[in-house]
């Protein structure tokens, strides 16, 4: 039986594999520290959608956020240019740009990526890679955003993603489960890919889990890795959790990983006491 759900403001129906949520303009009382907190990490498209529990935890825990901002430009050879830039750059290139550059010879996009670590007890934190594009990608496909960790557990069945979007003017919503079709497990990482919705204006995502220390040398890597062709949910899933792999994490077998932007990662070391 189908148990995922399908909303809307006056409806739901089941359905399979992932939630769809379409969303109004409605923000939940917060109090101006407490946004302010919640708005240094995280879009106003994304704490939009938050519920109270998940906003009490970024807000009434230490939390420590490492950020990447990515310009990666595709040749005419398909090779690709990378350039790291500064994160504050970000809502400049945001407001100035709304749909990625594409021409006979390249194309350009603009990600930023963070990995956020909020520190629980016990050794334990919750981890989440989160990235929003800073313009719209011409190629809308199955990307991949993935977590690896060293001397450090990730509890299963705390895994779960989202994809956020903006599409005809309304603000909508994914939801990826721990146990879902899309997500792909190992022992020291997991994965979920996720189907950019067609001809959005605007998307972000993000992936998270609870992990335990295990170790003083415990730390944690991110990566989200863009489909620049279209490929298949098994294709997008055709990789296993390794050092070795893209961004540290996502190594993709031979005939798949040119289908992938090889974006660089970001990572993270976790508290152990």
């Amino acid at each position: 039986m189908n148990n995922n759900i399908i909303k809307t403001v006056s409806f739901i129906i089941l359905s399979f594999f992932t939630t769809l949520c379409f969303i109004g303009n409605v923000k939940a009382e917060t109090t101006d520290a407490d946004y302010n907190k919640l708005r240094s990490i995280f879009s106003e498209e994304r704490i939009s959608i938050m519920s109270d529990a998940e906003k009490a935890i970024y807000t009434e825990n230490d939390v420590t956020v490492t950020e990447k901002l990515y310009k990666i430009t595709q040749t005419i050879n398909n090779t690709y240019i990378y350039e790291e830039l500064d994160p504050d750059m970000a809502e400049e290139i945001a407001q100035n740009s709304q749909v990625s550059t594409l021409d006979a010879n390249y194309q350009t996009t603009y990600k930023k990526i963070s990995l956020i670590d909020v520190e629980m007890n016990n050794n334990y934190h919750q981890l989440t890679v989160y990235t929003r594009w800073l313009i719209v990608p011409v190629t809308q496909s199955f990307d991949v955003t993935a977590l690896r960790v060293d001397d450090a557990t990730i509890i299963d069945g705390t895994q779960y993603g989202t994809q956020v979007y903006r599409k005809d003017g309304t603000l909508g919503y994914v939801e990826y489960s721990p146990n879902g079709t899309n997500i792909r497990k190992e022992d020291d990482g997991f994965g979920i890919s996720m189907n950019l919705v067609n001809n959005a204006t605007y998307y972000e995502t993000d992936i998270t889990a609870n992990v335990q220390a295990t170790t003083k040398w415990a730390s944690a890597y991110g990566t989200y890795q863009h489909a620049v062709t279209d490929v298949s949910l098994d294709e997008s899933q055709s990789y296993t959790i390794s050092h070795n792999g893209f961004g540290d994490v996502l190594n993709f077998a031979t005939g798949v990983q040119n289908k992938y932007d090889g974006m660089n990662g970001v990572s993270i070391s976790l508290s152990y006491s």
